[in-house]
């Protein structure tokens, strides 16, 4: 059985951390925008926002 897409690593190579955030369906201008705005946040913001529970849905 294949894990959801949300549980696999990302093959694309777009997404700043190991988990994929969905970021291959950006166009290349969002891309820019999505990832121009992920390095300007802090340490903290990135690993809260992106971290892996917080991916993987747990807590809904």
């Amino acid at each position: 059985m294949s894990k959801p897409e949300k549980m696999r690593g990302c093959s694309c190579g777009r997404s700043p951390v190991a988990k994929c955030i969905g970021w291959h369906l950006l166009t290349e201008e969002q891309y820019q925008e999505v990832l121009d705005e992920y390095n300007k946040m802090s340490k903290n913001q990135k690993t809260g926002l992106y971290h892996a529970k917080a991916i993987d849905g747990l807590g809904e």
